[in-house]
């Protein structure tokens, strides 16, 4: 009955199946690559938030753990497959959303990080983003309308977590990551989940402790260069990861990496000026 299965069909079948794609498109801006990138992207550029971006990345891997945990924990079925219009999903449980809590965290995570979260209109249009992309699951059958708002829920209480990330700092939060992959792991079916999982929460904190101050760009030229070397480098280590997920050792080294790389990439930029410096200086 929470699962709300009777209102998840009336919604599933209000909306017309050529408007399918449309959601499809929806639940994209919901997905852990596309949220990986987007975040990377702010990160990266954002120089005077830096910090409380950062922080959103480290509770974006908590986040991770938290909805494996609770996923195999739980262990509830998706929607039957004939009433999927999207029926492209690795994971076999769907209590809560994964989606829904990624939203909810990173979209919302935004807001707090941009310190926008007093702007009524802003806030409303994020929400209005989440709840959509909440939505889409349920259009497309691979959710029920339960799974979405207990999803809504959990990234609430992410949120709260990210007030934690922005006072003790991100390492910390990283550290609390790397904690909770551990029953994730034990408890998820899935190679490439708990890879993720383990993998990205030991290679974030590595990169928070690693990371500098020095990370300025001196022009538009250099901030393009590590845009660009940054893109290729997540997309590269994507399709490693995607080609070893089911060696959870291996994956779980390339999904550090990758972790590494997106919260490290920044203080490149000072350590090169500092090494031009060196190298001018002798």
């Amino acid at each position: 009955m929470f699962r709300l299965v009777e209102a998840s069909r009336v919604i599933r079948e209000a909306v017309p199946s050529e408007l399918a794609p449309l959601f499809w498109v929806i639940t994209i801006l919901g997905s852990a690559k596309f949220l990986m990138v987007g975040l990377s992207l702010a990160y990266w550029n954002d120089q005077r938030r830096r910090r409380e971006l950062l922080a959103v990345i480290s509770v974006a891997f908590v986040a991770v753990s938290v909805t494996l945990a609770l996923k195999y924990w739980f262990g509830l079925p998706r929607p039957p497959a004939a009433v999927q219009r999207y029926p492209i999903e690795p994971s076999p449980v769907g209590f809560p959303s994964g989606h829904a809590i990624a939203a909810t965290t990173v979209y919302g995570g935004g807001l707090i990080a941009m310190d926008e979260y007093r702007d009524r209109t802003t806030v409303l249009g994020v929400g209005a983003l989440v709840a959509l992309i909440g939505l889409s699951r349920v259009v497309l059958g691979v959710h029920y309308l339960g799974d979405i708002l207990a999803g809504f829920a959990v990234g609430l209480v992410m949120l709260g977590v990210l007030a934690v990330a922005i006072d003790e700092g991100a390492a910390v939060v990283f550290g609390l990551a790397v904690v909770l992959s551990v029953p994730a792991v034990l408890v998820t079916t899935e190679t490439g989940d708990a890879a993720l999982a383990v993998g990205g929460s030991v290679g974030g904190l590595a990169g928070a402790l690693w990371r500098t101050r020095a990370e300025r760009f001196r022009s538009r030229a250099e901030r393009a260069l590590v845009n660009v070397a940054g893109v290729g480098f997540v997309g590269g280590a994507l399709i490693v990861v995607e080609a070893v997920e089911t060696q959870l050792l291996v994956a779980s080294v390339a999904n550090a990496a990758l972790a590494f790389g997106i919260v490290a990439l920044p203080s490149v930029v000072g350590r090169f000026e500092r090494l031009q410096r060196a190298t001018a200086a002798d």
